[in-house]
């Protein structure tokens, strides 16, 4: 079962539920791209990676009895130095077992491990260049490797079609997590590989990559920078590239996680600490040290940002209560404006695309029209390239989702868009359900979302709970959002405490009272949440 769609850059990646519906699919597109080959071509030429990762695929590949391999020159990617020509840990000899062996191909090239690797180096890559290479068939190491380039050696400009690489130690260790050698002493320290301008010269790509092992990998191709410290970046610069990944692999991009980080601790490496130990891929920033956003100095904006860096940490938004004020308080709504100016200053520090905004005290509204206060906000916004996204509360006049979406709507300005926090519809003083009647309302105008959860206590009245444990039906709903791609942030804003939070907190959270206790309970919901992450994944 397909999971998800995401595309990074140039690169599309599909998730499904498991490993044999990954491979039978990319063997799928994969014979669908041969055979319209085929129809243009008289031959085509295709490279093949060896590796327990491509079991699946290549078993799938042979079935199809419409692919006229009789057409088709094969090519593997990769060979060990010095291993002989009968090793079982033989590439050439694994790709002979899986695919080589059992269908017809026109011709099979195969690298020699035994030649001497600076002629077989010239032998092969005189073989390559003298053909055009229509598709590659590969997977990504855990070390992010791409055929044997790994990251001390890989060279998005490589000038050699072929080279000899030595093996790094994590590459290596893979060899033995997948059962090809019993220790890393086994493991040949040297290797032939086809560079990667050569892989990525092929008009088409397909990468198969299953299994938890790989997850990280997966993250850092998908999610991480462009780079050749990570090489299977490289195919998000290939025009014709698709990634299938299985349940597993794609644990840590099926949701972008994040977490805001004064639910944590008010010690943002505290905070970062733990986002690192369950996943997540960002943090959000509303108070740290007990300061505000607007009050923080270059030095404490310096160590937020070195901070993320060192735990690969992104920033995704930065939460002010913004227009959580009285719309007819004039100087009130004035400064208001020169809180977002500042905010949006420290977001441009940290890179952070959202800033969190409101709609004005409802108590103190008595009918006005809030639309055009929002006039003035969209010039900063456009100044500083962010957006606002606009969250529903109990306390202002868009109260849920149904209520952001028409504000948002009315607005009607690229710069304003919605957060969906379903836990804060619990406390909808209209008693808007939250899944699925205020997401149905929300869903096209939101770009960023919170993740809590509450339910009524025996009085009626709401309180938050551990995630999962509420009324806001998170099994559902996550996999609702799969179910639409939606790949925006979704940030933990735990408020549950093992001893509830007063009213007056929970309107302005923020400083070191409100983090009080925000470890434990934080960690709690991440536990559960990845539980019902893995539950709707693995059905």
């Amino acid at each position: 079962m397909l999971l998800k769609k995401i595309k990074t850059d140039k690169l599309d990646v599909e998730v499904y539920s498991s490993r044999p519906d990954m491979g039978k699919n990319a063997a799928v597109y994969a014979a669908g791209i041969i055979k319209d080959l085929l129809s243009k071509k008289d031959e085509i030429n295709m490279i093949f990676a060896a590796a327990p990762s491509q079991n699946e695929f290549l078993a799938s590949l042979i079935e199809d009895k419409d692919i006229d391999w009789s057409r088709i020159n094969a090519f593997h990617m990769d060979e060990y130095i010095g291993l002989s020509k009968d090793a079982p840990q033989g590439f050439g000899n694994f790709l002979k077992d899986k695919i080589f062996g059992k269908v017809p191909f026109k011709e099979v090239n195969y690298i020699n491990s035994e030649a001497d690797a600076k002629e077989e180096c010239a032998r092969y890559g005189a073989l390559l260049s003298s053909r055009k290479i229509d598709m590659v068939c590969m997977g990504i190491g855990e070390n992010g490797h791409i055929a044997f380039n790994d990251p001390h050696v890989a060279k998005f400009d490589d000038k050699e079609i072929i080279k000899v690489v030595d093996l790094d130690e994590m590459c290596r260790q893979q060899q033995v997590n997948d059962g090809c050698f019993k220790t890393i002493d086994d493991v040949p320290k040297n290797a032939l590989t086809l560079t990667i301008p050569t892989m990525m010269s092929a008009d088409y790509i397909v990468c198969i990559v299953p299994a938890s092992t790989k997850a990280e990998a997966v993250f850092n191709t998908v999610r991480g920078k462009i780079t050749e410290q990570v090489p299977a970046t490289a195919l998000r610069m290939h025009d014709n590239a698709v990634m299938y990944t299985d349940s597993d692999s794609a644990a840590r991009i099926l949701f972008r996680k994040s977490a805001i980080s004064d639910e944590i601790s008010q010690d943002f490496e505290v905070a970062a600490q733990l986002a690192v130990k369950y996943g997540l891929e960002a943090l959000e920033i509303r108070s740290v040290n007990d300061k505000q956003p607007d009050k923080f100095t270059e030095e404490d904006i310096k160590n937020i940002k070195e901070t993320a860096e060192k735990y690969g940490l992104k920033i995704c938004a930065v939460s002010p209560a913004f227009f959580k004020c009285s719309v007819n308080d004039a100087a009130a709504v004035e400064a208001q404006y020169e809180l977002l100016e500042k905010n949006a200053k420290v977001a441009d520090s940290l890179g952070a695309k959202f800033i969190r905004g409101f709609t004005f005290w409802a108590k103190d509204t008595n009918g006005t029209d809030i639309i055009p206060y929002y006039k003035k906000a969209i010039e900063i916004l456009e100044k500083y390239d962010k957006t606002l996204v606009i969250e529903l509360d109990p306390s202002v006049n868009a109260s849920n989702g149904e209520a952001v979406a028409a504000v948002v709507e009315a607005v009607n300005s690229p710069r304003v868009k919605g957060l969906w926090d379903p836990g804060n519809d619990i406390y909808d003083p209209k008693g808007e359900v939250p899944y699925p009647y205020g997401y149905e309302k929300i869903k096209d105008k939101m770009v960023h979302m919170h993740i809590k959860d509450a339910k009524l206590d025996e009085n009626g009245n709401p309180m938050c709970v551990a995630i999962g444990t509420g009324a806001v039906g998170f099994a559902e709903h996550l996999t609702r959002l799969l179910e639409d791609g939606y790949d925006g942030f979704i940030s933990l804003e735990t408020h549950y405490r093992k001893t509830q939070l007063d009213e007056k907190t929970l309107a302005l959270p923020g400083g070191a009272a409100f983090s009080d206790g925000g470890y434990e309970a934080s960690e709690e919901c991440l536990i559960c949440w990845n539980k019902i992450i893995s539950d709707i994944t693995h059905k």
